[in-house]
């Protein structure tokens, strides 16, 4: 798993990598979120830094701190220059680095959470906005710019993804697709492994109150496990136990819970 540091290094270089595209790229439709241009995905990620940072730089009993934060987002003109937006983005990052363990809101949990989960939360949405935009302009995917660290970033993502971003999903949806376990298996040799060797694996356990008897067990490359477990295009991901339908279930919750507009 990423460390602290790392974690903030990889939101900023999904940050830069985003920012980085030539106005050419900025106009390419992204597939992975229909509506969108490269540069529709670069205006979310700089207004959601507003919000961001309004939430961690407020107490962990102040909830108002996300409406707050989305109506000041909201406010901004449309057309924003790209080098403004990053800075908005990195302004949100900017307040990662003084004390992880400072406590703040943290609107995946609605509630207390600390400079160092936020730092999970960007390298995990920020590497899959990174990814989105990859796919669309056909870049390979390396969520960083070390390919060492591309296997256990996605892992770090992925836990990320299954611990706190799909229970918000399926709070919000008030459902319970089942127990999911995800492994991620590493075909290469990018971290010293053996080919087919597992990078790790991640979970989801029923609600207790749910105790559902369905289950489901996925396996794949770690990224495109990523992709699967937002909701995302993806390949060479199979199904080697249980219900495939508890698979797909997890997989249309992202969308079906909650989609950002396009804002520009």
């Amino acid at each position: 798993m990423l460390d602290h540091a790392e974690r903030v290094a990889a939101a900023r270089s999904a940050i830069d990598y985003i920012y980085g595209r030539t106005e050419q790229e900025q106009a390419v439709p992204v597939p992975n979120c229909p509506g969108w241009t490269v540069y529709n995905a670069a205006s979310h990620i700089g207004r959601v830094g507003i919000a961001w940072e309004e939430m961690i730089t407020s107490s962990p009993d102040d909830p108002e701190s996300r409406a707050r934060g989305y109506e000041r987002s909201g406010r901004q003109p449309a057309g924003t220059p790209k080098a403004e937006l990053a800075a908005w983005a990195h302004s949100a990052i900017d307040h990662l680095v003084d004390d992880p363990d400072r406590q703040c809101y943290f609107s995946m949990t609605g509630g207390e959470g600390t400079a160092r989960l936020w730092a999970w939360h960007a390298a995990s949405e920020l590497g899959m906005h990174r990814l989105d935009v990859e796919s669309a302009l056909g870049h390979e995917h390396s969520m960083t710019p070390v390919h060492s660290m591309t296997p256990v970033q996605a892992l770090d993502a992925a836990d990320y993804t299954c611990r706190f971003f799909l229970q918000a999903m399926r709070r919000v949806l008030e459902r319970d697709p089942g127990r999911l376990t995800a492994r991620l298996v590493d075909a290469g040799s990018e971290v010293g492994s053996e080919v087919g060797s597992e990078v790790g694996s991640v979970n989801i356990e029923p609600l207790p109150e749910s105790a559902l008897p369905v289950a489901v067990v996925v396996e794949g490359p770690p990224i495109q496990v990523l992709l699967g477990l937002w909701g995302r295009p993806h390949t060479g991901i199979e199904v080697t136990a249980g219900d495939p339908e508890v698979w797909e279930h997890w997989r249309t919750l992202p969308s079906e819970a909650f989609q950002f507009g396009t804002w520009d």
